[in-house]
């Protein structure tokens, strides 16, 4: 049977700069200098996002045959969104409470997501705290872009977690050699998402007046997709 994907567009005016949101696969988003563009890497974005999973022990029942391709499917367009990547866009499936299941399966890709960050940066050739030449985050400076990101999510969503400025501040501090503080960072949010309650996961705070709501399922995918947004650019750049 063909898997089928609903593709979320979000674009700047005159379509310049789309980003797409696979909201059905947590973690999966791409961004291309046009609509048209955006929907053709749809499919690579996607595709990829499955051998992460494999690679890392999903079943290979994931990937799709010759025999059976993708079907994309686009559900919404927004137009002329001012703030193009920031995720703050809402889909259906937010709306929907999490199981218990489900949220222990995404914590374990957010697991293996972390690693292939790391890899990520520890690949760099040039020093971590040097600036690309176009301009743009160092990769320690995307490190602790990630971990204050994703401290955004999980507060906003489940209250204040005390120790985050304190985990993002020490990767600031440790330059060339963030490893340490990085696995701390992480170990405090995830002790804190793995006790997540039934209420918690069920509940969805829907906020109105274009704000998006507050829920589990949401939290968890934009915590997904933001890293894997920042996996993708640091290994980009070890192939410019």
């Amino acid at each position: 049977m063909t898997a089928r994907y609903d593709l979320y567009l979000e674009s700047g005016p005159q379509h310049r700069k789309t980003w797409i949101y696979v909201p059905g696969l947590p973690g999966c988003s791409t961004v291309a200098p046009t609509s048209a563009q955006a929907f053709e890497a749809a499919y690579s974005a996607i595709l990829e996002r499955l051998e992460f999973l494999v690679r890392h022990g999903e079943p290979a029942s994931l990937l799709p045959s010759t025999a059976e391709p993708l079907e994309l499917v686009v559900m919404d367009h927004a137009i002329e969104r001012k703030t193009l990547g920031f995720g703050q866009g809402s889909y259906p499936t937010d709306l929907e409470p999490m199981t218990r299941d489900e949220a222990t399966r995404q914590l374990r890709w957010a697991g293996w997501s972390r690693e292939e960050l790391v890899a990520a940066a520890r690949a760099q050739t040039a020093p971590l705290t040097a600036k690309p030449a176009p301009g743009g985050r160092s990769p320690v400076e995307i490190l602790a872009h990630v971990a204050g990101a994703e401290w955004a999510y999980v507060s906003s969503t489940l209250g204040t977690l005390a120790g985050g400025s304190a985990a993002i501040a020490a990767i600031e501090r440790a330059s060339d050699s963030p490893w340490a503080a990085l696995e701390d960072e992480r170990d405090l949010l995830m002790d804190r998402l793995r006790v997540m309650t039934e209420e918690e996961l069920a509940t969805v705070v829907e906020r109105g007046e274009g704000r998006p709501p507050r829920s589990a399922r949401r939290m968890l995918r934009r915590l997904l997709e933001h890293e894997w947004e920042h996996v993708r650019e640091l290994r980009g750049r070890l192939g410019a």
